[in-house]
């Protein structure tokens, strides 16, 4: 399997993984890639926040793992500054295979070289996926009902939250989880 970069040609395959990551198994509602909490992860790819790895094989696309600065900020860091927030993806025959562990594993190392303090996920709790962000280094800092909000540190994950951030680094060990 190949990794590499989330290029203009990725566009519409960004758009079907995101249908994939948005939305629960099943049906999708009518116009799906037109509904706001959708079209957030692709309209206007490209902006100089915008980072991404595409899964390869036989030249093929399996998967893709991405981050952007949202408008509606889920985290931020410890000096207020917005944690880019991720979405991940993997075509349903290639899942469990490993996929979504290396497409993760390159995001966070690319997120790391742009400089970013942080990533930023929210999840359904009985997603399985939850076990994938765990086993990665990400931390639940929110839960509100079966909605998680998770975060892994890049760097100064040590250091404790600032009165002016929203959700600062919780390490469980340390800090009690946030409740909506």
């Amino acid at each position: 399997m190949e990794l590499r970069p989330v290029s203009s040609r990725d566009l519409d395959f960004l758009i079907e993984m995101t249908l994939l990551a948005a939305f629960p198994p099943g049906s999708l509602p009518d116009a799906a890639p037109d509904l706001p909490h959708a079209k957030r992860w692709f309209d206007d790819w490209g902006r100089p926040a915008d980072r991404g790895v595409v899964a390869w094989h036989d030249g093929r696309r399996l998967g893709a793992a991405w981050c952007r600065l949202q408008e509606r900020v889920l985290v931020r860091d410890p000096a207020g500054q917005p944690v880019p927030e991720l979405a991940i993806a993997v075509v349903p025959d290639h899942r469990a295979g490993g996929v979504g562990t290396r497409l993760l594993a390159e995001l966070v190392r690319t997120a790391a070289r742009a400089d970013y303090s942080a990533l930023s996920l929210t999840v359904n709790a009985a997603n399985p996926a939850v076990r994938l962000y765990e086993r990665s280094g990400f931390d639940l800092v929110r839960r509100d009902g079966d909605r998680l909000t998770m975060v892994k540190w890049l760097m100064g994950d040590s250091a404790p939250p600032s009165p002016e951030a929203s959700l600062a680094p919780l390490r469980p060990r340390r800090w009690p989880v946030q409740s909506g």
